[in-house]
């Protein structure tokens, strides 16, 4: 948050700073997702670029996100007025039926603001709409999250973001 709030234009990944042989085995560790159009060099590189990344820490897990039409990473030209998230989250059968939430996550001080949380099932296209404003901040970031499991490093008393983190998207930027 501190990176965004000052300006920073990250695209979101996991990381492990793992040195063992079993380097990607452990769920709970660190790791990316790339939204790509196929997979070649080309259209990797073109996805870290555009930032549209996200991060996690489960393996096999599909994100997909827009704002506005957007892909995550981008840029929303707004002002102020709704902006509509479509949310694509996917694990596959062994999450079928899951229950998940969508928190919608802006600019605060010592945690993000949670301005909107969506109930959604994986596997199944989430939808929310908020009112945004840029003078609020420029960025919006998407929490994905299990509302069955407790968050490790939880924030203060009864903030929204207390559940176990199962992805965020990179930021979409809002520009008047």
């Amino acid at each position: 948050m501190a990176c965004l709030n000052a300006g920073w234009r990250p695209g979101l990944t996991g990381v492990t700073d793992e040195h063992g042989t079993t380097w990607g085995f452990h769920e709970g560790k660190g790791r990316s997702g790339l939204w790509v159009t196929e997979n070649t060099r080309a259209a990797v590189f073109e996805a870290m670029a555009a930032r549209r990344c996200f991060a996690t820490r489960v393996s096999g897990l599909r994100v997909d996100a827009t704002a506005n039409g957007v892909r995550m990473g981008g840029v929303v030209n707004v002002t102020s007025g709704d902006v509509r998230f479509l949310v694509d989250i996917d694990r596959g059968a062994a999450w079928d039926g899951k229950p998940l939430r969508v928190q919608v996550l802006r600019p605060g001080t010592s945690t993000p603001t949670v301005v909107d949380v969506v109930e959604t099932v994986n596997g199944r296209l989430a939808e929310v709409t908020v009112p945004l404003r840029a003078a609020d901040g420029d960025w919006v970031v998407l929490r994905i999250s299990d509302p069955a499991l407790p968050n490790g490093t939880p924030g203060p008393v009864g903030h929204p973001c207390n559940d176990f983190g199962v992805a965020y998207t990179s930021p979409w930027w809002l520009r008047p």
